[in-house]
């Protein structure tokens, strides 16, 4: 073989190629594209230019073509699939415009594809945007001999079987693949949805009855058109065998001959490689080229040759390439790496080296001649290569151990499932809704978010000053001679209790229960103008206030309480009092941001200084209960504590751990009280969705509809609103029925989908229609045929029936 280096050419200047086809003794190749017909020769170091079909005058000849396909029978005849929808027919022996030999107009819109009859040199097929297939025969050069019709807007690549001369294959932009015979145009012999998105390409192995298709999906798919028991001819059922994912969206694929398992595939965008897999081993490529410097548009292989490879790009070039020359990815791949589990444990894979098998040393063959070595063929593998797999557990386990792990996740599934299903987001009073999901949610084993449903009930059922907003405070000296925070020791002895002090019974109180010095300077904290004044107006209320005297460096009488000092009273943390355990308060503190800033109380007055005998005549004998005393005339507001905030960073903690149920049912519950929390409202639309898709993802269809509908966001209110509306397809051409007139097709002019498939009468009630194949008929009728068939009764196509 003197194929033996990686050669190129350069074949126009203007616009790029699309295609590429060879002939029957794979030693000329045509390139098709944008205002581009050439046929070149293929040398052994590079390629010749033989014919220009677009030269000269002929420059808008049937446009720009998308395929290109050359006659298996005949070298001198090409075809072409226009982008205007022409297909024409080219004779390479003749001259000038007459080359080309028969012009089609059939297809209404563009045509993607066209091929050969593998025993017919007359059948050529063409497969275009209108979502037909035409058959033409070149004897005819008026109109197509048959019309095939197809359930898609687009019909992508046709090919030819080669193991049943009259089947043939055709992928459209739906997903759907349909096995036809070329005989019978009024249905497909086969269909089957084989992608999740439009699929562009298909190829027939030539050995095996396997079909490779390439999708926008990214995958290439292989499957089995002749499992067990069927045939081409009547096939009953079809197998995926194989599957490979690539990085981009797979525009061209093409078996390697006599390598059973290897195929070429290209992208469609984005990559520029060609790339060569085996099919048992789909996730790395067995080789690559990376010769074109844009994305690849055709590639084949040299007749039965498998060390040959030609492709052509947008880049305006034809490579050949030689697998000598390939990059093997495989070699490239680490064999070694770790990973954790959910569990915690560790897997550890290293690489193991290995000795390949022994090169058989060269034959000695004896001529007349003289001698010469004979080396035998090499064999394609893949790169020998190995890793052995360690695993590691976080805990030995017996044998009879239970799995904490797997009865922990059933149980939060049980519980998700469960306040799911029970939980009350509307249609009572806040503290009804709090109570009762407080309730289901203890009942599941969730006492924390039981108890983030109490907490919200006290907070924002009962308080009323959950419903205040706290208003930013202000250290002015003019508005801090209207109220101020006095305290004073009592110098009476007390059992304690606040009932045993009275007003006026304190001769250092004033008539109005606060000492009234105007010399000394007090802090000034409290909103005179706050809605909880009339809380506190009446009769003087004492708080009881224990004071531990040795951390204790301020007295109360004509000593300031500052910010700095307040710290030996007990309970009182970030401005105000606790009165719960007193355990409790070292655990928990308030929110800063929503208090007085002690450094700016600082500023407000200046602080006199503090004289050591001042203190330690004014100090409090040991023990002796102190009383904070709020006066009659001139109450004050204690400073308001906004619970939003903290019930905002609740609602974050619950989603970061995992728990979006609970975070977005009190947001729901909450109603219009959501809007206090500092919470962005695209935070909000996060939540919801997240909650709607894990129902979804249970099959909680009715619960995630609720959620819908209880949404005050826009673009998740609007989701039961999407693909909602859902037209049937007539089920003869396939087309949506968009007019008002019942089951009347304005395309075909038929009324064959109001009858039911079965009994062939007209349905009057519960219809049952196939999105598949557009089929339907009487609901009972469809069940009692699904129950021993699972093949639509008037077109085989393979329906999902539930």
């Amino acid at each position: 073989m003197n194929d033996d280096r990686t050669s190129s050419i350069r074949i126009c200047q203007d616009g790029h190629a699309n295609a590429l086809a060879l002939n029957r003794e794979s030693t000329q190749i045509a390139v098709a594209g944008r205002s581009l017909l050439k046929v070149f020769s293929i040398e052994n170091d590079g390629f010749t230019e033989v014919c220009n079909m677009r030269g000269g005058k002929n420059q808008n000849l049937s446009y720009s073509s998308n395929d290109v396909a050359w006659s298996s029978l005949d070298s001198n005849i090409l075809a072409t699939a226009a982008t205007n929808g022409v297909v024409s027919v080219w004779d390479l022996s003749k001259f000038g415009r007459q080359k080309q030999l028969l012009v089609y107009n059939e297809h209404e819109r563009t045509a993607h594809s066209v091929a050969f009859h593998g025993t017919e040199s007359n059948l050529l097929i063409s497969g275009s945007q209108d979502g037909t297939i035409k058959c033409f025969d070149l004897r005819s050069d008026r109109t197509a001999i048959n019309t095939y019709f197809s359930n898609s807007e687009s019909v992508r690549d046709v090919k030819f079987s080669p193991h049943a001369p009259n089947t043939f294959a055709a992928v459209s932009e739906n997903g759907t693949v349909q096995l036809w015979d070329i005989r019978k145009n009024d249905r497909c012999t086969s269909q089957f949805t084989a992608h999740s998105g439009p699929i562009y390409t298909c190829d027939w192995h030539p050995q095996q009855q396997w079909l490779a298709t390439g999708s926008r999906d990214k995958q290439i798919k292989i499957w089995n058109t002749n499992p067990k028991n069927s045939s081409l001819e009547n096939p009953k059922n079809v197998s995926l065998e194989y599957s490979i994912h690539t990085i981009a969206v797979v525009g061209r694929v093409r078996w390697r001959p006599d390598k059973m398992y290897h195929i070429a595939s290209c992208a469609l965008v984005v990559d520029y490689s060609i790339y060569i897999w085996d099919v048992r081993r789909p996730f790395i490529p067995y080789a690559s080229f990376n010769e074109h410097s844009n994305v690849t548009t055709g590639i084949a292989f040299k007749g039965n040759d498998s060390h040959i490879l030609l492709s052509t790009s947008k880049d305006s070039t034809i490579f050949k390439h030689v697998f000598k020359d390939a990059s093997r990815p495989a070699i490239k791949a680490n064999p070694q790496g770790a990973s954790f589990n959910f569990k915690g444990d560790l897997l550890y894979a290293y690489k193991i080296k290995l000795v390949g098998p022994p090169t058989p040393p060269p034959v000695q063959k004896t001529s007349l001649l003289g001698s010469r070595q004979k080396t035998p063929p090499s064999t394609d593998q893949f790169h020998l290569a190995k890793s052995s797999l360690y695993h590691f557990l976080t805990k030995v386990h017996s044998p009879n151990a239970k799995d904490v792990t797997k009865t922990s996740l059933l149980k939060d599934f049980h519980a998700l499932k469960g306040c799911a299903k029970e939980y009350i987001l509307t249609g009572g009073s806040l503290a009804e809704i709090c109570a009762h999901n407080a309730s289901v949610a203890k009942k599941y084993g969730k006492t924390n978010v039981s108890f983030l449903w109490n907490f919200i009930s006290q907070l924002y059922a009962y308080s009323s000053a959950a419903n205040l907003k706290l208003e930013q405070r202000n250290s002015n000296a003019s508005q801090s001679q209207s109220n101020r925070l006095m305290a004073q020791n009592s110098n009476q002895s007390s059992s304690g209790r606040p009932g045993d002090d009275k007003t006026g019974s304190n001769p250092n109180l004033g008539s109005a229960g606060l000492v009234a010095n105007p010399t000394d300077d007090f802090l000034e904290f409290l909103n005179p103008k706050s809605d909880l004044t009339s809380m506190l107006c009446g009769k003087g209320q004492l708080l009881s206030v224990d004071i531990e005297p040795n951390c204790c460096d301020f007295v109360f009488g004509e000593t300031e309480l500052t910010f700095d000092n307040v710290n030996c009273i007990k309970g009182f943390r970030d401005g105000f009092l606790y009165t719960g355990p007193h355990d409790l308060i070292k655990d928990y503190t308030f929110p800063s941001s929503n208090l007085i800033n002690a450094h700016e109380l600082h500023h407000a007055r200046p602080r006199k200084e503090l004289h050591a005998d001042s203190a330690q005549e004014s100090s409090p004998p040991p023990n002796l209960p102190s009383f904070l005393k709020i006066s009659d005339g001139n109450p004050v507001n204690p400073p308001l504590w906004e619970p939003h905030q903290v019930l905002a960073d609740c609602l974050t903690l619950q989603t970061e751990i995992g728990d979006v149920q609970t975070a977005t049912c009190i947001l729901i519950a909450l109603g219009d009280r959501r809007h206090s929390l500092q919470i962005d409202e695209s935070i909000h639309e996060n939540w919801l969705l997240s909650y709607v898709e894990l129902l979804h993802r249970h099959q909680l269809w009715n619960e995630a509809t609720q959620i819908i509908n209880l949404s005050w966001i826009r673009s998740v209110s609007d989701m039961n609103q999407q693909s909602t509306t859902m037209h049937t397809n007539c089920g003869d051409c396939g087309r949506p029925l968009l007019n008002a007139v019942g089951w009347y097709c304005g395309k075909c002019r038929s009324v064959q989908s109001s009858k039911c498939s079965v009994c062939n009468g007209v349905v009057r009630g519960l219809y049952a229609w196939c999105q598949g194949c557009s089929h339907g008929g009487h609901l009972q009728h469809l069940k009692h045929w699904f129950a021993n068939n699972p093949k639509c009764p008037k077109c085989g196509h393979l329906c999902e029936y539930e």
